[in-house]
């Protein structure tokens, strides 16, 4: 259950390795930020004046969708694959972070958020004075392109109900739906299903210089009639929890927690990123509230009792 004042961490960690699009060995340093600072990235690489190297976690600055979630600043500094790290920040209820990286791409870890969730479960979380704030949507929006889709409608708390069809091969139609997504349905449902591919794509891709540093320890990769990898799959259905995972993470863009019900059929990043830019596109799609204390148990009952907050 979400809780109703904004959280860091209390102290920094370091998590590092392979980035899976670029094969650069990648750095990052996770730090605690004071209240009302968000989620941002800065390229400590750079040689730009410091305040030129911060890159916010927000809709607005996101630069592609291609197999990733990338976001790059008004200068053109870069991060990418951000969306694991995005998911567990969502999920556990961190709302400010400085994320310190030496290049411009995440490490891919293990292909899921699992690592970054242990890590912050290790440091701990610190809870500040200023009250979070929480994207609540009135007016349900749908994109859809070709037969895929996307909807978020109002609720009093963030579900998601996700479909993948990928016909003639191992994966097929899959299923995940999730009523309460919070800090331990996560970690016990999503945080540890990992990024897939097909073999049959593996030679177009790295034509395209594409997952440079992928393996079978960052990856699921689907032969014809089974997965690859010497460990099978952590769930029968690990795909579609795992696209579910990178919605929760893409989510995050909004700048806010999310109370909102996802129903998703095979619908990636750039979908997730147009579902939200439309949700910014009209004033009375959303608002932003916050939460009482003491009313903290009625947001599964359906009583919750919210202020909003004016902009």
């Amino acid at each position: 259950m979400k809780s109703s004042y904004q959280h860091t961490i209390k102290k920094t960690c370091v998590l590092e390795g392979t980035s899976l699009h670029s094969g650069i060995y990648s750095k990052v340093k996770l730090h605690p930020a004071p209240a009302n600072t968000g989620i941002k990235f800065k390229r400590i690489d750079s040689d730009l004046p410091l305040n030129q190297r911060i890159i916010d976690a927000l809709i607005c600055n996101v630069k592609s969708s291609q197999l990733c979630t990338s976001i790059e600043n008004e200068f053109g500094l870069r991060v990418s694959t951000i969306e694991h790290l995005m998911a567990a920040l969502h999920a556990i209820g961190i709302d400010n972070l400085l994320i310190d990286i030496d290049n411009d791409e995440m490490p891919i870890l293990d292909g899921s958020s699992l690592q970054y969730c242990l890590a912050l479960e290790k440091v701990g979380l610190k809870k500040l004075k200023a009250k979070r704030k929480f994207l609540n949507i009135l007016k349900p929006i749908i994109v859809k392109r070709d037969d895929a889709f996307i909807k978020i409608l109002p609720n009093n708390q963030l579900s998601i109900d996700y479909t993948i069809n990928y016909p003639g091969t191992a994966v097929g139609n899959q299923n995940i739906a999730i009523e309460s997504l919070n800090e331990h349905s996560f970690k016990n449902l999503l945080s540890d299903c990992r990024t897939f591919t097909f073999e049959t794509e593996l030679e177009k891709l790295k034509t395209n210089g594409i997952i440079k540093g992928g393996s079978l320890d960052n990856a699921v990769v689907f032969g014809e009639n089974e997965p690859l990898n010497s460990d099978g799959l952590k769930f029968y259905n690990e795909p579609v929890r795992h696209k579910a995972l990178d919605a929760i993470g893409d989510l995050y863009l909004t700048g806010s927690h999310v109370l909102a019900h996802i129903e998703a059929y095979c619908a990636g990043h750039s979908l997730t990123h147009l579902a939200i830019r439309e949700i910014f596109s009209d004033d009375n799609n959303w608002n932003l509230i916050t939460i009482d204390e003491q009313s903290d148990y009625k947001m599964l009952s359906g009583e919750l009792s919210v202020n909003s907050i004016n902009l």
